[in-house]
């Protein structure tokens, strides 16, 4: 529990700073995969990743997919320091509802490993990522490439809580996994590269804000929404409500900072990035 929560304490940070990194790379002139911007947060992303993958074992998707949300207001205490940005009292006050979102979160849910049948898992996550393949061919809106990059990187969420929790003890014999779990594993990288299309197809296409902000919402409302129908992920007795109001909080605040101010006439989001 103590590491799964430092874990995701520090996948927070890098996200927070791959977020920006992304955002400019993605912008820059030129094939995106030339951009040392673009590289530089999709390796910091990758890292935080890997430590939410840790944290997924004991914490439930509601937690984890809200706090990742909120690594936008490390985005914008660095853009604050750094002199990009200033906080306006909003700002001040949307920080404030991102934490104390995330602490009625934190007590609101049951930790421990995910249930439900690898099965169920795989057939939702396969169905998921197949719409999510087939939106690639739609015209590039920016809401709805914000909901598609945001649908694949809930299959990728709760792919990585489900494999995580079949680990064992000594999860170095990975190999002894059975093939079912490889098969979630495989569609769980699928469902990130989908996501990771989509969002760069977005951020390219179109303002930052309405793609970021879609995708924000619907990869914290549809990995919760999975993980209580197919994980058995669970409240405490009575605890429902405080965590709708926590969610409502973290969401409502890291929008707000995601918004940013205007600043030499253009607007400048707090930063973006797949928040898996």
């Amino acid at each position: 529990m103590i590491l799964g929560v430092v874990a995701l304490a520090v996948a927070v940070l890098c996200y927070g700073v791959a977020g920006s990194r992304l955002s400019a790379g993605a912008q820059e002139a030129g094939p995106v995969l030339r951009s040392a911007s673009w590289w530089t947060g999709t390796a910091l992303q990758g890292g935080g990743f890997l430590l939410a993958f840790v944290a997924r074992r004991d914490l439930p998707l509601l937690v984890v997919q809200s706090a990742v949300v909120a690594a936008l207001a490390v985005t914008a205490v660095l853009q604050q320091v750094a002199g990009v940005r200033r906080f306006s009292r909003i700002d001040a006050l949307a920080l404030v509802g991102t934490v104390a979102g995330l602490a009625l979160l934190g007590a609101a849910t049951v930790p421990g490993p995910a249930g439900g049948r690898e099965s169920t898992v795989l057939v939702w996550s396969a169905g998921l990522a197949v719409v999510t393949a087939a939106g690639l061919l739609l015209p590039p809106r920016a809401w709805l490439l914000g909901v598609l990059a945001g649908v694949g990187f809930s299959v990728a969420a709760v792919g990585a809580r489900t494999v995580v929790s079949r680990l064992p003890a000594d999860w170095w014999r990975f190999w002894d996994l059975p093939a079912l779990v490889w098969v979630v594993g495989a569609v769980t990288a699928a469902g990130l590269l989908l996501g990771q299309a989509h969002l760069t197809r977005g951020l390219a296409a179109a303002p930052a804000v309405p793609v970021l902000a879609t995708m924000y919402v619907t990869s914290t409302v549809v990995p919760a929404a999975l993980g209580h129908w197919l994980l058995d992920e669970r409240m405490r007795a009575g605890w429902g409500p405080v965590a709708v109001v926590g969610c409502g909080l973290a969401l409502a605040g890291a929008l707000q900072l995601l918004r940013g101010e205007r600043t030499d006439g253009r607007l400048s989001p707090a930063g973006g990035g797949p928040r898996t």
